[in-house]
């Protein structure tokens, strides 16, 4: 019995190969795989959402083409069918494996990505495996795959994931390693120390809040140096309002009386937040 209800997709006739023909013509490649408004302006969310046995081998019929793009759209078809419902998961997951092992980065990074929604831990060894590619993308996909899954080997490919040269693959596996999963091990928290020092705010942000969640003691004095910074992450202030720590509050409030009035809204209302969390008012 489907569970999922979205008027706007009860409403919409469009055939679902017309819907995946649309996405395939938008769709050109590596560059758009880290890009969910691509997916979403093209409506493959509806496909997602009816999850019928059509769509089900719409995906198949896709992920069996000798073009390259295909697979990898086939691929992103099967991601998400059924939605929480998770229609036809079983087989799906089956293709995905099978994709994982496609001699194209785009198809591996698309099957790779899939498993944050099919996860299953039949496909962690295949997601380990693609830790070491050459290609970026390909490590994005497994980074993505692999998030929220609390396997020993998962969570140490996330740690190896989180020095990634590459900026995004850093970001999201340390974004994974501190808010996806409630794991806390001294590998973990280390790896989440260790990007508290990343030249990027975002990244220290992740690893800050990951840290505070697990009422790590080295936080408070990392938010501290991190706010004598000309850039603030939010993620800090979120950081502050989770720690709750008096001793931040003259700080927070000091920020506060240095605020540009134009300053973001959701800045300031994190602002706000990490204040009273800290005692203020």
């Amino acid at each position: 019995m489907k569970r999922r209800f979205n008027r706007r997709f009860e409403k919409d006739r469009t055939p679902s190969r017309t819907v995946v023909e649309n996405f395939r013509a938008a769709f050109t490649g590596l560059s758009e795989l880290r890009d969910k408004e691509v997916e979403e302006d093209a409506g493959l969310g509806l496909v997602h959402y009816r999850g019928r046995k059509e769509e089900y081998e719409l995906g198949v019929e896709y992920s069996k083409s000798t073009d390259s793009l295909d697979r990898a759209v086939g691929a992103k078809v099967l991601a998400e069918l059924g939605w929480g419902d998770e229609s036809f998961l079983e087989e799906s997951v089956e293709v995905l494996i099978r994709l994982l092992a496609d001699g194209e980065p785009v198809v591996v990074s698309a099957a790779a990505a899939a498993f944050a929604h099919r996860s299953d831990d039949r496909a962690i060894p295949d997601l380990v495996r693609h830790v070491p590619s050459a290609e970026p993308s390909i490590r994005y996909g497994v980074t993505v795959g692999l998030a929220g899954n609390d396997d020993p080997d998962a969570v140490a490919a996330l740690i190896t994931l989180s020095r990634d040269e590459d900026r995004e693959v850093r970001d999201y596996a340390v974004f994974a390693l501190g808010s996806h999963t409630d794991l806390d091990t001294p590998e973990l928290r280390e790896a989440l120390h260790a990007a508290m020092a990343d030249p990027d705010p975002e990244i220290r942000g992740e690893a800050l809040v990951g840290l505070a969640e697990r009422g790590d003691e080295r936080v408070k004095p990392a938010l501290i140096e991190e706010w004598k910074s000309d850039e603030v992450s939010i993620l800090s202030l979120e950081a502050a309002e989770v720690l709750g720590d008096p001793d931040l509050l003259p700080h927070l409030e000091e920020m506060g009386e240095l605020l540009d009035e134009e300053a973001d809204e959701y800045f300031q209302e994190q602002l706000v937040a990490a204040i009273t969390a800290c005692g203020g008012e």
